[in-house]
């Protein structure tokens, strides 16, 4: 049997400011072809992580190694993102498409994917909250690449579009792509994912499908993991 390819590698990645340890040494391989959710709730260490792995931040210690052949190495969605209010979506998306040398008919083409081509010349200032995640999200997508990293993807979406949003994730797995995506809300997301990685205070307290976690946990929801995790941290 083939062994299965490893598209991203996180081994000893820790970070400290100060005397305070955020994250601790932290291992992680991610399998091409999968979609991987990183759980935890404020302040587990989820977006230090992510920031981390995308290079915005330097970690106190370990590697992170793609296995990727894209020279972009990933397609990147922050957990927030200030577009200028008088451009538009196009305008948005033609910005960063000239970075990464996206045609203009992959601009087109995400901002369908996202629900916003009929709104592509309004001013993204008139747009709601989950209005202009959708165009963070369709930033990301601009990227033709094999990994996608999302974090907190779904804050500001409203039930429709987080199933569209899921949709979308699948619609990319199936393409081949590998997705990690951080999340604070879990029930958005597991469903679809391959794997969860659950982050509590700085640490990765479990990992596995969400079936094994719950075998290993004796739970039957994530909550019910989460509230586990908290009440043995405070006896």
């Amino acid at each position: 049997m083939q062994e299965e390819k490893i598209m991203l590698e996180i081994s000893n990645v820790s970070k400290t400011y100060g005397k305070s340890t955020v994250l601790h040494p932290t291992n992680i391989k991610i399998k091409a072809g999968k979609c991987v959710v990183i759980c935890g709730g404020n302040g587990a260490g989820k977006s230090t992580l992510i920031k981390i792995v995308t290079g915005i931040e330097k970690s106190s210690s370990g590697t992170v190694k793609f296995n990727t052949n894209d020279k972009k190495l990933f397609g990147y969605m922050p957990d927030h993102m200030n577009f200028h209010p008088e451009l538009t979506p196009v305008e948005v998306l033609e910005y960063y498409a000239s970075f990464i040398g996206a045609k203009k008919e992959k601009i087109k083409e995400v901002l369908q994917r996202v629900g916003l081509w009929d709104k592509r010349n309004n001013k993204v200032g008139s747009f709601s909250k989950g209005m202009g995640q959708r165009v963070n999200l369709a930033q990301a997508l601009l990227a033709d690449v094999d990994l996608y990293i999302l974090d907190e993807p779904t804050n500001g979406l409203d039930p429709f579009w987080v199933i569209q949003f899921k949709d979308i994730l699948q619609e990319l797995i199936r393409e081949g792509k590998t997705v990690v995506l951080s999340s604070h809300i879990m029930r958005d997301v597991v469903e679809i994912c391959d794997e969860i990685i659950i982050l509590f205070q700085g640490k990765v307290k479990t990992s596995g499908t969400l079936e094994e976690i719950y075998a290993e946990q004796n739970c039957s929801s994530l909550e019910e993991v989460f509230l586990s995790m908290v009440e043995s941290s405070a006896s």
